[in-house]
């Protein structure tokens, strides 16, 4: 079955957007409060892996593929613009060039965003995107990370579990 918008229904489309980029917003101050105040708390906020899996689940759940895109920057954009408007109102210092690097890596982020609605069903490309995203998210976690750690495998078990779930928990498409 082709994966098309739905014909003739209020989608609420620029409501939820509203709300993934006002997600992004407070996960950006929650990211940068948290630096100083909760080490795990800044360890799951500010982790790449968070990212990688609310991107996957907007895109999975998203009705189109540029809503996925699109869904994917507001979040991620409102993140990082959060995180660093978040930093000068406490007056802390941050470098300038990654400011502008996870500004850029937000933008792009839409590319991911619109193939990742693909990873939908049981077809050859849904698993091979799928298994694109757990190989990156691993990638990831050695390169960032430095190594292993409990709190970057759990929730790449979580993201696991979500594109499983597509797979195998909406019935036959």
């Amino acid at each position: 079955m082709k994966y098309t918008s739905y014909r003739g229904q209020r989608s609420g489309g620029v409501r939820n957007s509203l709300l993934v980029l006002l997600l992004g917003l407070t996960l950006g101050v929650l990211g940068k409060w948290a630096d100083f105040h909760s080490p795990l708390l800044s360890d799951l906020t500010s982790g790449v892996q968070l990212w990688i899996f609310l991107g996957c689940v907007l895109a999975l759940y998203s009705r189109t593929p540029r809503r996925a895109a699109l869904r994917v920057v507001l979040l991620l954009g409102g993140m990082v613009a959060a995180y660093y408007v978040t930093a000068l109102v406490m007056r802390v210092a941050w470098s300038r060039s990654h400011a502008i690097g996870w500004g850029i890596a937000a933008a792009v982020s839409a590319v991911p965003g619109y193939l990742l609605w693909y990873a939908k069903g049981r077809t050859r490309r849904a698993w091979l995107l799928s298994l694109g995203v757990a190989a990156a998210q691993i990638a990831v976690m050695l390169a960032l990370s430095g190594g292993v750690r409990v709190l970057d495998l759990a929730i790449i078990l979580l993201t696991a579990a979500v594109l499983l779930l597509d797979k195998f928990g909406r019935g036959r498409r």
